[in-house]
C-alpha cells in the first residue's frame, strides 16, 4: 500500500509498525463492512487478513536495512524489530499472524486453525 507513495514522492518511506497495524485495521474494517460483523463475516475477514499477512511478514523496514535502496532479489537479513510489534509482524509463524489478527478482530474461536495458501519458494526462512 505504501509503495505508491514511495514512487510518487521518489523516496523510501520508513513506515512504522504502528502505521502498518493501522493499515491492517483499515483492511479489517473494509472486510467487516463487506462481509458483515456476524461470526461468518469476522471469519472471512480474518482469513483474508491472515493471507495478506503471509505476504506482509516479508517486509523489512527501511530503517533496519544496512543498504538503501533494497533490491528485489536481496535475501532478507535476520533482524529484530525496533519494538515488539515490529518483531511480531516480521515473524514467519502463522501463530504470530493469528496474534496480530486477534489484536484487530478479537479472540479466535477455540477450533480455529490457519494454514497459509501461499508459501514463497524464493528463499528459505
Amino acid at each position: 500500500p505504501w509503495v505508491f507513495k514511495e514512487i510518487e514522492e521518489r523516496r523510501v518511506w520508513d513506515i512504522s509498525a504502528t502505521e502498518r497495524l493501522d493499515m491492517m485495521k483499515e483492511f479489517a474494517a473494509f472486510g467487516l463492512e463487506h462481509w458483515g460483523t456476524d461470526s461468518q463475516g469476522v471469519s472471512n475477514t480474518r482469513r483474508y487478513l491472515l493471507e495478506w499477512q503471509s505476504f506482509l511478514h516479508r517486509y523489512i523496514p527501511a530503517g533496519i536495512l544496512e543498504v538503501l535502496p533494497q533490491r528485489m532479489n536481496d535475501r532478507p537479513p535476520a533482524f529484530v524489530g525496533r519494538n515488539d510489534l515490529e518483531t511480531l509482524m516480521a515473524s514467519s509463524l502463522a501463530r504470530d499472524w493469528i496474534k496480530i489478527s486477534e489484536m484487530i478482530l478479537g479472540p479466535t474461536p477455540d477450533d480455529f486453525t490457519f494454514v497459509p495458501k501461499h508459501k514463497s519458494n524464493s528463499y528459505e526462512d
